[in-house]
């Protein structure tokens, strides 16, 4: 009896553990399967946005013309010198690191109807970035139109004064002050449009240097980058010209580097602009607030406004500024596809046949292509042909104070953000005019222009041919512009589809 009590609690005893191993193994192989096996697996979302392309109606009359523009711009072969083929895209290298091309706040335009979703003014400024755009809208002369460029660049970089400024003058007059403000900020603008920074191999002490005079001669209460003549109501202080451009400059290298130094000099010098823009949306010489306004004028200061807006500097006002700088450009229309110089100083100033450019780019870089004065502007500008580099000097022969470089400057950029087959057809001219006029220095000088004297007009002239060269990539076009207000939000990482 004992013994079988004993066997008993023994055997209690041995299968005590072992019950309670057994309970662990099945308590952990359902653990497993559960948390193993059974675990959801995460997915990785992609919100796809399908975009319907909007069927367009155009009329008979713009649909023939189209059709015939289209046929002549095609026509036109390029001479065998000028055709050069740009590098397959495999082969192309990005010179730019990404630390050195800060895109944030870089909203382009318009929202682009394509295949591709860019966003940014100034996107197609790295090497990979030109090279794409030179190939799209380039055409034939793409590649020939980039070596000018460079051989631009080079000599702009010989003629660079100590202090970092350009034109020659060491004088302290006002005017010479002017002029190189001016200059300065033109040659400036060049480099910045080739993706050229502080950071660059090449010109990388030429872009630093041309900063630092810049912000040397800036007044740090009133933000101006020049000094301004005293004189009431005059016309001739081309001071308002040189503080724009420099203004225009020094967005786009903020915008570009984020380089704290600049953030107040460019919010201080935006300021000037905007206070002294005029009731009606134009601006005087002198940003005094005359009852005359200029148009010519007028076009820089939108500029630099809308390089502010496009570089996020964080002034109150741009935004608003360049809505009232519609108006103001719609008022100078004098009919036609024709614009004012100036208007309101006793009467109209004439030469209207080169600031239709400069009125069309203006709406257009403040977001106000659809209305009526762009149309017609337009319409005026597909009338207009390239002229070749003599008379084009002829054509302004009588006027001294005025460049053929300067329209070719906004007209080119006109019709390239309309684009098209009008584009095709100015740029299949214009290009190799360019191309060939160029001098064997790199320079490009106007007619009588010693070889040996490197004049301001020297300089200014090559630095509008150069940016007038870089159109295929320095701001990208604002063709098929979606309505601002109808923008649906976006994430960063959305993916867009565009269906045709």
């Amino acid at each position: 009896m004992n013994h079988g009590i004993h066997r008993k609690h023994g055997m209690v005893r041995i299968s005590g553990p072992a019950i309670s191993v057994l309970i662990h193994v099945v308590i952990f192989i359902v653990l497993l399967k559960v948390l193993v096996f059974r675990a959801p697996e995460e997915e990785t979302v992609i919100d796809v946005q399908v975009v319907e392309e909007p069927v367009r109606e155009l009329d008979e009359v713009e649909r023939e013309r189209e059709k015939v523009e289209r046929v002549e711009s095609e026509s036109l072969e390029a001479p065998e010198e000028l055709s050069e083929e740009l590098p397959p895209e495999n082969l192309m290298q990005d010179s730019m690191l990404d630390s050195e091309l800060d895109l944030s706040g870089l909203d382009s335009v318009a929202n682009y109807e394509s295949p591709l979703v860019m966003k940014g003014l100034m996107v197609g400024r790295s090497e990979r970035g030109r090279n794409k755009l030179l190939r799209e809208f380039g055409g034939r002369y793409g590649g020939q139109a980039e070596k000018a460029v460079l051989k631009g660049l080079a000599w702009l970089k010989t003629v660079q004064t100590e202090n970092g400024s350009w034109g020659g003058s060491t004088s302290k007059s006002m005017t010479a002050k002017q002029e190189r403000a001016r200059l300065t900020g033109l040659a400036l603008l060049c480099y910045l449009a080739h993706g050229e920074t502080s950071q660059s191999e090449l010109y990388g002490e030429t872009v630093l240097r041309a900063v630092h005079y810049l912000l040397d001669e800036q007044d740090s209460k009133k933000g101006s980058f020049v000094p301004f003549s005293k004189t009431v109501g005059s016309h001739d202080d081309i001071g308002v010209y040189g503080h724009a451009i420099a203004t225009y400059a020094l967005c786009e290298a903020y915008g570009m580097t984020r380089m704290p130094l600049l953030k107040e000099p460019v919010e201080k010098a935006v300021k000037l602009i905007i206070a002294g823009q005029q009731e009606a949306g134009g601006w005087d010489h002198r940003y005094q607030h005359e009852k005359w306004s200029d148009l010519s004028v007028g076009g820089w200061q939108v500029q630099a406004l809308r390089a502010a807006q496009a570089a996020d500097v964080q002034v109150d006002g741009i935004v608003q500024a360049l809505e009232n700088s519609v108006q103001f450009v719609q008022g100078m229309h004098a009919g036609e596809g024709k614009f004012y110089y100036r208007l309101g100083n006793k009467t109209p100033n004439g030469d209207l046949d080169y600031m239709s450019g400069v009125a069309v780019l203006c709406m257009q870089l403040a977001g106000s292509n659809q209305v009526q004065e762009v149309k017609y502007g337009l319409e005026y500008l597909r009338d207009v042909e390239c002229s070749d580099w003599e008379e084009g000097w002829e054509k302004t022969g009588k006027n001294k104070s005025f460049n053929i470089a300067y329209e070719w400057y906004y007209t080119t950029q006109a019709i390239f953000q309309k684009g098209g087959s009008k584009w095709n057809h100015w740029n299949n001219k214009f290009a190799p005019m360019l191309i060939e006029a160029q001098d064997g220095s790199g320079a490009w000088k106007p007619p009588g222009e010693s070889d040996e004297d490197v004049s301001k007009d020297i300089i200014y002239t090559t630095s509008f041919c150069t940016l007038s060269l870089q159109v295929y990539y320095r701001i990208l076009p604002s063709f098929k512009k979606a309505d601002r207000n109808d923008r649906p939000f976006e994430f960063e990482n959305d993916v867009k589809i565009v269906v045709y």
